[in-house]
């Protein structure tokens, strides 16, 4: 199984870090479940988004938290930005972490 995780800037505000700990407990969760996770693939926008609001992170900001993935959950984790995410041999499972702005 492969996970896809999409990051990004909610109104100019990165992921918290209690946002990015509860992916990494999920992702340790589905693993202690017996899940076999191959790859975590972490990517942040391409294009622009329809909502004003959303923005990219950085390339740092992902590698980042490519980093904290592989040293929280010891999975192999890697940065995919601006190419095509599909994995034609793999099961993809796409999860999106992020808040909208208040009264939204």
């Amino acid at each position: 199984l492969v996970i896809q995780a999409l990051f990004m800037r909610v109104a100019g505000e990165p992921p918290t870090a209690a946002e990015l700990a509860a992916f990494c407990d999920r992702l340790n969760e589905i693993i202690t479940a017996g899940g076999n996770l191959k790859l975590v693939q972490v990517y942040t926008v391409a294009r622009k988004p329809t909502e004003s609001y959303v923005t990219p992170l950085s390339d740092a900001e992902v590698d980042a938290i490519v980093e904290l993935v592989r040293s929280r959950t010891g999975l192999t984790a890697k940065a995919s930005c601006g190419v095509s995410l599909h994995q034609p041999d793999a099961q993809v499972l796409k999860l999106r972490f992020f808040s909208a702005p208040e009264g939204r």
